[in-house]
């Protein structure tokens, strides 16, 4: 049951509001509660879905065709897939209104509510936004990392623009013998010392070139 007046969730046989005072009708019970846990499991699934099981289907479908447009567009534009994650982010604080909104709470305000809330669900409340935070942070790096992670090795190196065989046995340039990449360029850019131990000067120029200006000749 809740205040009428401020909202306040009560016992159910509050006489009057320990919050503001005023005097609760008893007799004004809410027959079905919606659960918020489940409301909000819903819309961490996905935005909108819990929004939907508190009673506003109309705008939880706009939240479940905006997060699926944006996220499509997202594989084009990055900043899409970032516009997304806010939406989704979003959903879940719209959840939390709607559940109370239909469980008789004419104005929600989750920043009151959670300075009336026990310790033990505050915390509870500081995990999941912790939870939300973590997953928009990994979500956004890792899109980051997709559009413009980086191949650390030289450009210019190609196993395919490699020259002929050398003496040490490899007689291709991107040979691997037993499981071990020895193709030129993978020596070059990870044990340059021992580049010429199996591969003569000449046989690749730009390889040269570029272990003459890291200092190995």
């Amino acid at each position: 049951m809740f205040c009428d007046n401020c909202g306040t969730e009560l016992d159910e046989n509050a006489q009057y509001c320990n919050k503001c005072g005023n005097k609760v009708n008893n007799t004004h019970f809410i027959k079905k509660e919606k659960n918020m846990y489940l409301a909000l499991i819903l819309s961490f699934i996905f935005a909108g879905l819990g929004i939907i099981y508190a009673g506003n289907t109309k705008k939880g479908l706009i939240f479940i065709a905006l997060r699926i447009i944006t996220a499509a567009i997202g594989v084009f534009i990055f900043i899409f897939i970032f516009i997304s994650i806010l939406i989704w982010a979003y959903g879940l604080y719209e959840t939390y209104n709607e559940v109370k909104i239909a469980n008789g709470v004419r104005n929600p305000n989750i920043l009151n509510d959670f300075k009336n809330w026990n310790s033990s669900k505050k915390c509870l409340a500081i995990i999941v936004v912790s939870i939300v935070l973590i997953v928009m942070v990994s979500g956004v790096y890792t899109m980051l990392d997709a559009y413009y992670g980086y191949d650390d090795s030289p450009t210019y190196y190609s196993s395919s623009s490699s020259g002929s065989s050398s003496s040490g046995g490899y007689s291709s340039s991107s040979g691997h013998y037993g499981g071990v990449d020895t193709s030129p360029s993978t020596i070059a850019r990870n044990d340059p010392g021992s580049y010429y131990d199996y591969y003569n000067y000449g046989d690749n120029d730009e390889i040269d070139e570029y272990l003459e200006s890291q200092g190995f000749d």
